[in-house]
C-alpha cells in the first residue's frame, strides 16, 4: 500500500514556504495541484511521504511552516483522503 500525506495551506506562499523549508532539511516533497475533495482556499499542495508527518508536525510547532490541514492519502485500487490535522 502506497501512504502519503497531502499538507493544505492558506495561500500559495505559505506552500511554497513550507516546500523550501522541508526540501532544506532534506525531506522528499511535491508541489502537487490541491484535489478538489479536499479545499478551494489555494490551488497547490504538498506531497510527501507518510514518514515525514511527524517533521511536518515539530516544524509546525516550532511556527516554521504555517499550515491549513494535512490528509492522509491512501494510494491502492481505489484512492482515499483521510483528514489527520486541521
Amino acid at each position: 500500500m502506497n501512504e502519503f500525506i497531502i499538507i493544505t495551506f492558506e495561500s500559495t506562499n505559505f506552500a511554497i514556504q513550507a516546500e523550501t523549508t522541508l526540501k532544506s532539511l532534506g525531506l522528499s516533497v511535491q508541489i502537487i495541484p490541491t484535489p478538489r475533495e479536499i479545499t478551494l482556499s489555494c490551488g497547490i499542495s504538498i506531497l510527501s511521504a507518510k514518514e515525514n508527518l511527524n517533521k511536518v508536525d515539530e516544524l509546525v510547532a516550532e511556527n516554521k511552516i504555517r499550515i491549513k490541514e494535512v490528509y492522509l492519502y491512501k494510494k491502492e485500487e481505489v484512492k482515499t483522503l483521510e483528514r489527520l490535522r486541521p
